[in-house]
């Protein structure tokens, strides 16, 4: 359960990703992480890229198309000189670009749905979309207790990238808030509010603080890369 509670900041793992498909691919230039290019910009194969292994390449005027093949991690949508449009992003939560112990052997996945982000000089400027886990209900049987699926919405505040996140049990609440950049700066807020006493040692131990007033918080910041 400890693990479980800490993935949710694993969520920020998936903006990390976008830095591997640099926006300069409309412009046919390659990011130096892919290996291998078969084809041309306009209907061609990358390969060996980071996370997702390989990723068709399909050129249109002003973008890139970019989409894996059917697998354990997907990945599909636009990406222009000027943001990304129709990301979708479904990954297990082991694959999440991050070194954390306290994560390792997570169950569950994680899901990313950017319907449009407007990116300018690697700030975000704009984003609509949203993100959602099962990590807590997924590592039910390792942990002995099922928290909540969590959900949320994707927007832009002081040119990073936040996910809002929550979710609800009979006894608890989770409530998550994400920010990430394109440089891989990251911060995390978790708080959780429960009724379960096995719960509330667990989560003391494991870093979080209790809150004047009830409930206990979570706070980390640092960088991916």
């Amino acid at each position: 359960m400890r693990a479980g509670l800490i993935a949710l900041a694993v969520l920020a793992g998936l903006f990390a990703l976008i830095r591997h498909f640099p926006l300069s691919w409309a412009g046919a230039s390659l990011p130096g992480e892919v290996a291998q290019l078969s084809g041309t910009i306009w209907d061609g194969q990358a390969s060996d890229i980071p996370l997702v292994g390989s990723l068709s390449v399909k050129g249109g005027l002003g973008y890139v198309r970019l989409e894996t093949p059917p697998g354990d991690v997907t990945l599909s949508g636009d990406v222009s000189p000027g943001g990304v449009k129709d990301l979708r992003l479904s990954m297990p939560v082991s694959r999440l670009p991050m070194r954390d112990a306290r994560l390792s052997g997570l169950s569950g996945r994680v899901s990313l749905q950017i319907d449009e982000a407007r990116i300018d000089d690697g700030a975000c400027v704009s984003a609509t979309g949203s993100a959602s886990t099962n990590v807590l209900a997924a590592n039910e049987a390792r942990f002995d207790w099922a928290g909540p699926a969590l959900s949320g919405p994707v927007d832009c505040v002081d040119g990073r990238l936040r996910v809002r996140l929550s979710g609800q049990s009979d006894i608890e609440t989770v409530d998550a808030t994400i920010l990430t950049g394109l440089d891989g700066v990251y911060q995390t807020d978790i708080a959780v509010e429960t009724r379960d006493p096995a719960a509330e040692n667990a989560l003391i131990l494991f870093g979080f603080s209790a809150r004047p007033g009830g409930g206990f918080q979570l706070s980390e910041q640092g960088r991916w890369r």
